[in-house]
């Protein structure tokens, strides 16, 4: 091997050991600059706080109920006959005495004809039997017929007075079977689906002509725990007692009502009571059939410490909360509570005035973890001040 081999080899050579010591040092310092992050404090969960609060709150028992007519009629006919008109549409209010479906009515109407053509004619034969009678009773006094002559002819005025009664009689039932070819409403209402058509028969006291229920005034069923019977029962004998229902999803103000019957019986199965309120509907939010918030208050607690219902969380240990601490930590802590609305909850153990509650981002959460307050109006994760 030539020298200037050799040179370049041990160049060669140099360069490989130079460029390996240069990856060793910048490696080395890739892992002292990573270091620092892997030990560094985990940073702060962005969570919504909101403030315990002392204030007068209302108790209000809320419960799922169900609308109900105030009462529901299904219209049948009273005499066999066949449909002439059919006056009412499907969901159209009626009022009452409004003519809903007429049955064909000439068959009766002769009855009537006839009817009066008979009670005509016997009180005409009534007329001359009377004048018979006048006139022979004279004869008997002057002594040309016999007593047993007389009463034959006053037995004839008895059977025609008898036979014109009975065809007033007669005659009245007529009439009457002639109102019954009109079906009218017997109340204010709202109707059905249709159930006759103009030129089908029908059957007296089976056929179905319509459904109408009244919803002006309307109620709405709800079951009540009982535990809570002896405060409503209170409150409804002071003449307290309000009723709220509203439909889930609905915006406005909920219908107010009254609380009118309460059920004789608790059921066992299930430890409530039904319970029954009326409500005017003058805006007919409420429909029979229909899912309903209902909600009484009970009662108000003056000086109640109150939170948000969300903050509440539960655990094997029982319902508890995270407290957020002035040192930007949070603290679990167990409480009592009780409903008192919605969005509400009065705190009866372990919480004061004035402490701070976490409401959302409770997930994160762990005992002792550090947060950071963010808007609530501000997308999750996005702290107050934040850029």
């Amino acid at each position: 091997m030539s020298v200037l081999s050799r040179v370049i080899s041990i160049v060669a050579v140099a360069a490989l050991v130079a460029g390996g010591y240069a990856f060793y040092r910048q490696r080395l310092s890739d892992t002292d600059k990573a270091a620092p992050a892997r030990g560094a404090a985990p940073r702060p969960v962005p969570v919504v706080v909101a403030p315990v609060e002392s204030r007068s709150v209302p108790v209000m028992l809320t419960l799922v109920g169900r609308a109900e007519a105030y009462s529901s009629v299904t219209l049948r006919a009273r005499i066999d006959g066949q449909v002439v008109e059919v006056l009412y549409a499907p969901g159209q209010e009626m009022r009452k005495g409004q003519t809903m479906v007429r049955l064909d009515a000439r068959a009766i109407q002769a009855q009537v004809q006839q009817g009066e053509a008979n009670l005509a004619r016997d009180r005409a034969q009534l007329e001359k039997a009377r004048s018979d009678l006048a006139r022979y009773t004279d004869l008997l006094q002057k002594g040309y017929i016999s007593p047993a002559q007389l009463e034959s002819y006053r037995a004839a005025v008895d059977t025609l007075e008898a036979t014109v009664k009975a065809d007033v009689a007669s005659l009245d039932l007529l009439r009457v079977q002639l109102t019954y070819t009109s079906i009218e409403a017997p109340m204010d209402g709202v109707t059905g689906a249709v159930l006759v058509f103009p030129g089908g028969s029908v059957k007296a006291s089976d056929t179905a002509l319509v459904v109408i229920n009244q919803v002006r005034p309307i109620y709405v069923t709800f079951a009540v725990p009982e535990t809570q019977l002896k405060e409503v029962n209170r409150e409804r004998l002071a003449d307290r007692l309000r009723v709220d229902a509203r439909v889930p999803g609905e915006p406005g103000e909920p219908v107010v009502g009254q609380l009118v019957f309460i059920d004789n019986t608790v059921d066992s199965t299930t430890g409530t009571i039904q319970m029954k309120a009326r409500f005017d509907n003058a805006g007919g939010k409420l429909t029979p059939g229909q899912f309903a918030e209902v909600s009484m208050t009970l009662r108000t607690i003056d000086g109640a410490v109150v939170m948000p219902s969300e903050a509440l969380q539960s655990g094997p240990e029982g319902n508890f909360v995270y407290v957020a601490k002035p040192d930007q930590t949070v603290e679990v802590r167990k409480v009592q509570t009780m409903a008192a609305g919605p969005a509400l909850l009065i705190v009866e153990k372990g919480l004061s005035p004035g402490e701070k509650v976490v409401t959302d981002g409770q997930l994160r959460l762990t005992p002792g973890a550090r947060y950071e307050a963010r808007d609530p109006n501000r997308g999750p994760g996005k702290a107050e001040g934040a850029r």
